[in-house]
């Protein structure tokens, strides 16, 4: 975890060169792919008069189970909204969202340069207008404006307009879109008055000025301590608007803009279509709340943007949409195969659910290692196709978009140790862990102590920053802000702690290993990098005993299961 990635930015007249050619064969192979999804995912079918996915499979003599849905579409995983609207289902949802990224890859394809990111933002308003309704997007207007504000200095003008529309968006918000004209106008006067007299105030107390920024970028974690401490004593459950939940799903990536603003990697004078282009793109529509740190921050997309042709990148995004497509419509195909392989050989593997398992151990005390290690295993097999499906695609939409988007997901059954699978597994939410918490500790403490630091700085991130800042908040997003869920995810420290342990002793070895071989390198001793991926694999698998508890459940019935897994229990 002590490396970081570091892109090479294109200089502004190379990416001018990068933006410049059209190829009408990656415009067709963008929109090809994006019709064969819309065909697969949605209603188009119907629409068009064609026939369902489901009717051509069994044309073709394909029956397969666990791939279609009720209305003969392919069943998936990806949506913009998780529920049904008043509306709109989520096959409707799914065409709006391949529509919007059509409409913002041909803008971003053909526009000039300087209008090819505010064209995303204009794209991404109107899909979330369609699909989360006016009031969720003022919501989270609102909210980007006062970060903007808080971090940036504009016009005088140019600043009170922000700040009357985010007060006057946001009391629209709260009120669930239902205020009146006079009191939004009023929040808005309020709003753009504090702005006038008070942000002047703060910027001739620098102190003052960063706390303040602080509390803005840490609002989402304060809001549900808040709020979960409201519910403990008060017994009344704080529920956010759904705009203001979207703005809180982007904690991590603020936190990331925050450190680069410190760095001073961010124009202190950036306009305000630039910073919404840093956060709402169509890029972040998809399954909105999973895998949220992709992207990062600002450094990191301005790094990427157009650094290569935007036919090379369009024609990246297409290919890594094709490899979503093969989890997508055979993932849950290939489980439920393995599972009834497994269950044919006398095995119980509860479903691949190690929930399941937990649930049962605590009902019954009784479990087998195989049973442990099978369940685990195929668990995060099942994991891993879904989660390899939805982020291939939104590093897919990224790309066709023109970044240059590492993808988040990348081959984790290749990585011989956790340090490797750790990057594999979930590079950005792991480049979040690095800046966020592994070099601020690195760098200020054991300084004279080369391993030490390493070990306490790998704790910070990936057991306290991975708990605190990565679980935290989103249990409270899920579940609601209630104490309950507080202490139930608390409760779930020991994989943490095992992660956090497991990949610091993972760099120590190998801060101290001596042979310089590579993993897979075909040798003798390739056969061993099998043995290490499986033992990888098996021990992140294995840990989840502890991350899925069940009611009922004490953490010595986990603590026995999870020794049952390594065979030192019965």
């Amino acid at each position: 975890m002590a490396g970081l990635f570091r892109n090479r930015p294109a200089s502004a007249s190379r990416r001018a060169e990068n933006a410049v050619r059209h190829d009408p064969k990656t415009v067709a192979a963008v929109l090809a792919m994006l019709a064969v999804y819309g065909y697969l995912f949605t209603h188009a079918a119907t629409a068009l008069g064609l026939p369902a996915p489901e009717d051509l499979a069994r044309w073709l003599g394909w029956v397969p189970e666990g791939v279609f849905d009720t209305d003969h579409n392919v069943d998936s995983k990806l949506w913009m909204y998780r529920a049904d609207t008043d509306a709109l289902d989520t096959d409707d949802q799914r065409l709006v969202l391949f529509g919007a990224v059509a409409g913002a890859f041909l803008s971003a394809y053909f526009l000039p340069l300087r209008h090819k990111r505010t064209a995303l933002v204009l794209w991404f308003l109107l899909a979330g207008w369609v699909v989360y309704g006016g009031a969720a997007l003022a919501g989270l207007l609102a909210a980007h404006g006062v970060v903007y504000l808080l971090f940036h200095a504009c016009p005088p003008r140019f600043g009170l307009a922000i700040a009357a529309a985010s007060g006057g968006l946001g009391y629209w918000a709260l009120a669930g879109g239902d205020a009146g004209a006079a009191p939004a106008l009023l929040a808005g006067w309020a709003v753009m008055e504090l702005y006038r007299h008070g942000l002047p105030r703060l910027e001739r107390q620098p102190r003052a000025l960063a706390a303040a920024r602080i509390v803005a970028i840490q609002s989402a974690l304060i809001v549900v301590l808040l709020g979960a401490l409201a519910e403990g004593l008060g017994s009344h459950a704080w529920k956010l608007p759904l705009g203001i939940l979207l703005f809180f799903w982007q904690w991590e990536r603020l936190m990331l803009y925050h450190i680069d603003y410190n760095q001073r990697q961010v124009p202190q004078d950036l306009a305000f279509r630039e910073y919404l282009a840093v956060f709402l793109t169509p890029a972040a529509l998809p399954n909105w709340h999973w895998g949220v740190a992709i992207g990062q921050g600002y450094r990191y997309l301005d790094e990427t943007y157009l650094a290569e042709d935007k036919n090379k990148l369009a024609w990246e995004g297409v290919k890594i949409w094709g490899v979503a497509l093969l989890y997508l419509v055979f993932g849950e195909y290939l489980r439920l195969r393995l599972v009834a392989g497994f269950a044919a050989l006398g095995l119980d593997v509860h479903q691949a659910h190690t929930k399941q398992l937990v649930c049962d151990y605590v009902a019954t005390h009784t479990a087998t290692t195989a049973s442990v290690l099978l369940t685990t295993l195929l668990d995060q097999v099942r994991w891993f196709l879904v989660w390899a499906a939805v982020l291939h695609f939104k590093t897919g939409v990224w790309r066709v978009f023109g970044y240059r988007m590492d993808p988040y997901f990348d081959r984790p059954w290749l990585a011989t140790n956790l340090v490797s699978f750790w990057t594999r597994f979930t590079f950005h939410y792991r480049e979040f862990l690095v800046r966020a918490f592994f070099y601020p500790v690195f760098f200020r403490f054991f300084k004279q102590h080369t391993r030490l630091r390493i070990f306490v700085a790998t704790m910070a991130a990936a057991c306290f920053g991975n708990l605190f800042w990565g679980h935290v908040p989103e249990e409270f997003f899920y579940k609601g802000l209630r104490f309950e869920n507080f202490w139930g995810v608390l409760q779930t420290w020991p994989y943490f702690v095992l992660l956090g342990l497991g990949i610091a002793l993972t760099e120590l070895y190998l801060l101290g290993k001596r042979s310089k071989r590579k993993p897979w390198t075909w040798d003798g001793r390739w056969p061993l990098d099998i043995l290490a991926v499986y033992g990888t694999l098996q021990f992140y698998a294995l840990i989840h005993v502890f991350a899925r508890p069940c009611q009922g459940g004490t953490l010595a019935d986990y603590g026995r299961l999870f020794l049952i897994g390594l065979g030192l229990s019965g």
